[in-house]
């Protein structure tokens, strides 16, 4: 008797070929180009996206006439999941390359900012290197920056408004997200109605506060902290309870939130970055930097692909 369970491995007919394939399309590459990228001619690229279309059911890419329109809404939600077997295989094969890296390293993260996949980062980068040891402190963007120069940080990860200047001509820069600022509640408010706005904010530090505070300035509006909290969560919690107005990235806003624009005579805030430096040259620093990098890109696109519902009003 036949065991129709599904088997763990996923269903063998899909091979890296068709992943790297569809990948590679999805990002914008043509047929030929994939082709040259891949070692492979054109129309084998072409059987390949058509093979994984058919052992999958459905269709990944908008196309006509040989050319790639964009990915449908299958295509949307199969890229990340393929990125990542990719990201994870490329990991294996290096894992096995080179040496366990040894040692310590020491990682700043902000606590008032959702990281992306930050602790599956490291989690793959410690069971790489068994014989690493990672510790991760978490505080405020401005105390991390103090760290920096002062505690001998590997690497750190924080938030700014506008381009960040390294102290350390030594250190390696990366954005890793550049996304605009909200002002955001769970009703409309007329900004010129308004004598005094209720913020709620996190403590002095903050890039989010000092951009809110310096886009009050301007029209000389007076800005009161209603609810001060270090805690990321519990920002998003007040301004859904209607304790005050709000200054989140759009990747944060939870679905009762109402963004505040020019429309309702809203100052415009900045864009905010997400920035990793790496402070030392160690390899294990070097690779979780590269496991960062891939980890943001894969949550930029999905960003990028759900901000426009985000935003509505």
């Amino acid at each position: 008797m036949f065991n129709c369970q599904p088997s763990p491995l996923g269903d063998r007919r899909v091979t890296l070929e068709h992943l790297r394939a569809f990948v590679l399309l999805a990002e914008g590459n043509g047929f030929q180009q994939a082709g040259l990228q891949l070692y492979r001619s054109q129309s084998a690229v072409t059987q390949s996206l058509k093979r994984l279309e058919e052992i999958l059911g459905c269709k990944l890419l908008e196309r006509r006439q040989g050319h790639i329109l964009g990915l449908t809404a299958d295509g949307e939600r199969f890229l990340p999941a393929v990125n990542e077997i990719l990201a994870r295989t490329s990991e294996a094969v290096s894992a096995i390359q080179q040496p366990e890296i040894a040692g310590r390293l020491l990682i700043g993260v902000p606590d008032d900012f959702k990281v992306v996949d930050l602790h599956g980062a490291i989690s793959r980068c410690a069971e790489l290197n068994r014989n690493l040891r990672l510790e991760v402190v978490s505080a405020l963007s401005s105390q991390l920056l103090h760290q920096l120069d002062n505690s001998g940080l590997d690497l750190a990860i924080f938030k700014c408004v506008g381009d960040f200047t390294p102290s350390d001509p030594r250190w390696q820069c990366h954005l890793l997200r550049r996304e605009p600022l909200h002002w955001v509640a769970t009703q409309r408010h007329d900004f010129d109605r308004m004598s005094d706005i209720p913020l709620v904010i996190f403590p002095d530090g903050c890039c989010y506060r000092s951009a809110a505070l310096a886009a009050l300035d301007q029209p000389g509006k007076h800005g009161y902290s209603a609810y001060v909290s270090a805690s990321y969560d519990n920002i998003r919690a007040a301004v859904s309870a209607g304790l005050g107005i709000g200054v989140l990235p759009a990747s944060a806003l939870a679905e009762d939130h109402i963004i505040l624009s020019k429309r309702e005579g809203f100052p415009e805030l900045p864009m905010v970055e997400l920035v990793m430096v790496q402070a030392s040259q160690k390899r294990a620093t070097q690779q979780l930097a590269d496991f960062l990098t891939l980890s943001s890109a894969m949550k930029s696109q999905h960003i990028s692909a759900t901000q426009a519902d985000v935003t509505q009003p």
